[in-house]
């Protein structure tokens, strides 16, 4: 999200397409009029048991991850080689969540505007845009996101002290948040992974994925309001967040929502809000 578009992203994603992960597949962008264009989406059947069930609220945000994508490579031009980092995403269920079917993949159709573009050089700086998700005609989800896009020489010096790729500090949690202390409407944590879940850990990736943040602030309001599903979410990344020192987690529960801050060496690194259903 999610910090990052991650997975392969910055250097290897197709012109036409964004590869299939975390139960999407999204195909290339026809054009439906001016910075308008609209993108086939094929959301996976979960493997079981049980089989079905509704689409996962991080599907749908992968759904914005993987258009983005496809909107920054093809419509866009910015060049494989440059490093495309999400710093802002939301996402919501506009009614009911859809199911899946038992196998195969349900359809869906993204249509997506861009809002506003900055130029450097000539290339794409970065980018802002929207879309709405339909099955058939019936809308059943919106998403934005903002882009920053950062060209293959100014981005050793961001990322300086960055380390390797693929040297995250191996985890296996079986949460991504761990729970120091709760009381009441108030929760503090700390940010864990499973180092074998590429989900968590992007081997393509110098730092926490997008991904991870947003899974940690939905674990976060499912502990502080159990029973109450998401059904929007929106997170802005100041700062990219480093695997080490692991990050904290701050989250405050009202009556429709919990916000979630995520701190680094004593700095607020992203901010989230995760609304909630009645």
């Amino acid at each position: 999200m999610y910090g990052d578009m991650g997975r392969g992203t910055s250097v290897s994603a197709p012109a036409g397409e964004a590869g299939g992960s975390d139960g999407v597949q999204v195909g290339g962008a026809t054009a439906a009029g001016t910075d308008t264009w609209h993108l086939p989406v094929r959301l996976l059947a979960r493997p079981g048991p049980p089989a079905g069930g509704v689409v996962p609220f991080l599907t749908g945000l992968e759904v914005v991850r993987q258009v983005g994508v496809v909107l920054a490579r093809q419509c866009l031009g910015i060049p494989a080689d440059h490093h495309l980092s999400l710093r802002r995403v939301a996402f919501r269920w506009t009614g009911r969540p859809p199911r899946l079917p038992d196998s195969g993949a349900l359809g869906a159709t993204a249509f997506a505007h861009l809002h506003t573009r900055r130029l450097r050089r000539g290339l794409t700086h970065a980018f802002e845009a929207s879309l709405t998700l339909r099955v058939g005609s019936r809308e059943i989800a919106l998403g934005n996101g903002s882009v920053q896009c950062i060209d293959p020489e100014t981005y050793p010096l961001v990322r300086g002290d960055a380390p390797p790729l693929g040297t995250a500090p191996e985890r296996h949690d079986a949460s991504p948040l761990s729970v120091l202390q709760q009381r009441g409407d108030r929760l503090l944590g700390r940010i864990g992974w499973d180092s074998d879940d590429p989900a968590q850990v992007d081997p393509t990736l110098d730092r926490l994925s997008g991904h991870t943040l947003v899974a940690t602030a939905l674990r976060a309001a499912a502990l502080l309001r159990p029973g109450r599903p998401p059904v929007g979410v929106s997170m802005a990344i100041d700062r990219f967040v480093e695997y080490t020192p692991r990050p904290d987690v701050y989250a405050t529960a009202g009556d429709d929502a919990v916000e979630v801050s995520v701190l680094q060496d004593r700095l607020v690194v992203a901010r989230g809000e995760i609304r909630l259903s009645n």
